[in-house]
């Protein structure tokens, strides 16, 4: 995952007020795995991406440039 990627989920679980732990459960995931996404020593499907934006109340948008 882009460093850009891992901001903008850091920030978005901020800006929700969640844990890891909290999207973690919503995903049906680990906090580990979860971390391992965000931390960029795991990359995730596009399935997990979904779960992870459907966890946060957003919408998941893939752009290539």
């Amino acid at each position: 995952m882009k460093k850009e990627t891992r901001i903008e989920l850091k920030k978005a679980l901020a800006q929700k007020g969640m844990s890891e732990q909290q999207l973690a459960d919503l995903m049906g995931c680990t906090r580990q795995h979860l971390n391992n996404i965000s931390c960029g020593r795991a990359n995730p499907t596009v399935e997990q991406l979904e779960r992870i934006a459907e966890g946060l109340g957003m919408t998941l948008q893939i752009c290539f440039k």
